[in-house]
């Protein structure tokens, strides 16, 4: 898949945000990554998606060649590639960070990443949102979804190097947030493939 990604510091909802350009045509692949949200929400559209900035939050359009009535099965499994990447920038095992169902990535302190996954006419929007480092105000939640980040997450010789400099040198945190983006879209490129090809 080519990815055309869209840069925002500031939005009311990425997933709103994708549905408007696939309501004009663009193609599958385009995203959308902002810094903030300002009306996220997540799989339970009556939970909002608190989205303060030192998270990664995008969302994707995807148009799986599938039958519509298997989309809700890809949620576990887009889910578990995003955590094999969490789990790769933080050194950590299966034991540390793992998919809670549906699609809820989560470690022993909370939750790390929500996803939700929005469908219509064939086409699918998938939101993405990972608390990647701390943001100047703690979040609120009403104690079923404790916040968790991954900045906590394993020791300074399990870190990849480039999150270990992200760590240390704020100047370099958005372009590390979209690095990992990069490489999060790229894991679920790969597992949607893989998905398609079990219903050839």
């Amino acid at each position: 898949m080519n990815f055309d990604i869209i840069y925002k510091d500031v939005t009311g909802s990425t997933n709103d945000d994708v549905w408007d350009l696939a309501n004009h045509g663009a193609h599958p692949g385009v995203a959308v990554r902002a810094l903030r949200q300002e009306s996220g929400r997540g799989q339970w559209k009556t939970r909002p998606w608190v989205s303060p900035e030192g998270g990664l939050y995008f969302s994707v359009l995807l148009e799986p060649r599938i039958p519509e009535e298997e989309f809700p099965s890809m949620s576990p499994r887009l889910a578990e590639a995003v955590a094999r990447i969490v789990r790769s920038i933080a050194g950590v095992t299966e034991n540390e960070i793992w998919v809670k169902p549906a699609n809820d990535v989560m470690c022993e302190a909370g939750k790390l990443c929500g996803m939700s996954l929005d469908a219509k006419d064939g086409k699918v929007v998938l939101g993405v949102g990972v608390n990647v480092f701390h943001p100047k105000e703690p979040i609120v939640t009403d104690g079923r979804n404790v916040a968790a980040y991954v900045c906590d997450l394993g020791t300074e010789e399990s870190r990849s190097l480039p999150f270990a400099n992200a760590l240390s040198n704020p100047l370099l945190r958005v372009q590390y947030l979209d690095a990992v983006m990069q490489g999060l879209l790229g894991a679920i490129d790969l597992e949607l493939s893989a998905i398609e090809c079990e219903h050839i």
